[in-house]
């Protein structure tokens, strides 16, 4: 017995709509939903041979998003010469002017530039109308701003591009679907015609993840030593406190720039702050020693480590061990290769991980199920972005490493967290802690 199968169509692009329209059959019918009752009423048929593909117009909702993006920005600032912000534009949040300056400019020999004053320490605030071309771009270069996000925008463009020409071929095999009634179409043989590993969105999300989180979560590592207080071990537990609240909060920031956090529950959202937090300290080292040279990098690490030791010294270190953080700081930088997008993905999915604190006293969320989705989400962002980078295997073996690597980030980050609560309550000093890391590190 034939059976027939009917199909309806929800969508607001153009560009589907109006391929549907050149290949409409008799049994094809275009609904405009924003119109009256009325209107749909008359397209009212018992035939049940009839295919339906219904058409909803969202401009409204269009201009609504925009409205909300524009809103996004309005109090935003450039960090390159302090005009107002339009979004983050290789690898810093910038104005329109920076922007397309850096774009221009980005493959001049800064040495070779000519200064316009002869010291080299020209404003290049936007008040002023002519900006000294050296000490801009060495301003751009000295605030983060990176060439190789000019070369991965194009590598997007051409991303959007195989990805249009993939779905008019998608849409060829949807047409020859149409014509053979013989065919029962389900809705994985849907899915796996239409999607594909990493949609233009998805590779939107993942450069804007990347973005917010060198902007918010690059943690000036020598500057944070030089306020360390090593005379004493009170003066050193309480120091390592304040310069533990500072990095915290860049953290925080870089998690209240993400709508999905944003629409959790204020309780929800203080729990997996309190409880999470200081696994993803962990999970992110391997991304601090990240700079320009190989050299200053080692430098920077054995500066790091001489002062870790040194602050282990000064308290009573018999409970933990120090080689065990610094072996997982350097398998999380031969893993990740210090790539920003892996590392911020790998935050945000401990960020939204229930339970991974290991503190039986971690009270239930209100809305759990919202923050299940959020970190399957994230999860199969990462995966395929994997899949975009290495083949499947590969991506199965870095998968397993990966997820070895989490189960040390939470034992580690449990051992750490007990051996500060030991040592501020040892020298009676928890009233001295920085009030973030009070909460984070479980006094209260």
């Amino acid at each position: 017995m034939n059976k027939n199968t009917k199909i309806i169509i929800i969508t607001s692009d153009e560009d589907i709509i109006q391929r549907l329209i050149s290949n409409e059959s008799k049994n094809t019918q275009i609904i405009n939903a924003t119109e009256t009752l009325h209107y749909l009423s008359k397209f009212k048929s018992n035939n049940d041979n009839q295919i339906n593909k219904r058409v909803l117009e969202s401009s409204t909702t269009n201009e609504e998003r925009s409205i909300k993006v524009r809103k996004k920005w309005i109090d935003t600032v450039c960090v390159v010469c302090g005009d107002q912000g339009i979004g983050y534009n290789y690898n810093v949040l910038t104005c329109g002017s920076c922007k397309t300056f850096f774009r221009r400019n980005f493959n001049e020999d800064v040495d070779k530039l000519h200064c316009l004053t002869g010291d080299e320490q020209c404003s290049v605030s936007h008040e002023i109308r002519r900006k000294c071309q050296k000490c801009r771009l060495k301003r751009c270069f000295s605030i983060g701003m990176k060439p190789n996000v000019v070369k991965n925008n194009t590598k997007t463009k051409n991303i959007k591009k195989n990805l249009n020409n993939s779905l008019v071929s998608s849409f060829n095999e949807i047409d020859q679907l149409f014509t053979n009634e013989n065919n029962i179409i389900d809705s994985k043989t849907i899915s796996d015609t239409l999607f594909t590993r990493l949609s233009v969105e998805d590779w939107i999300t993942v450069q804007n993840i990347q973005s917010s989180f060198e902007f918010f979560c690059d943690i000036p590592v020598e500057e944070n030593s030089a306020l360390m207080d090593l005379s004493d071990r009170t003066s050193a537990i309480i120091s390592w406190s304040y310069v533990g609240s500072d990095n915290a909060m860049r953290f925080i920031n870089f998690f209240r720039h993400m709508k999905e956090f944003e629409e959790l529950n204020n309780d929800d959202r203080f729990i997996l702050i309190k409880y999470n937090l200081f696994s993803i300290f962990l999970s992110s080292k391997g991304y601090y020693y990240k700079r320009t040279s190989c050299c200053h990098s080692i430098q920077v690490w054995q500066k790091e480590v001489e002062n870790n030791r040194r602050f282990l010294s000064l308290c009573d270190s018999s409970s933990y061990d120090l080689n065990m953080c610094e072996d997982l700081a350097k398998c999380l930088i031969k893993l990740t290769e210090r790539d920003p997008t892996i590392i911020s993905l790998l935050s945000i999915i401990l960020m939204f991980s229930p339970g991974i604190s290991m503190n039986e006293n971690e009270p239930l969320l209100k809305d759990s199920l919202s923050i299940y989705r959020i970190q399957c989400y994230f999860t199969k962002l990462l995966w395929n972005y994997l899949l975009d980078k290495l083949d499947e295997i590969q991506a199965h073996k870095y998968f397993i490493q990966l997820f070895t690597l989490i189960l040390r980030i939470q034992l580690g980050a449990k051992e750490l967290r007990q051996f500060f609560q030991h040592q501020f309550s040892i020298t009676n000093t928890k009233d001295k802690v920085a009030p973030l890391m009070q909460t984070i590190l479980h006094f209260y």
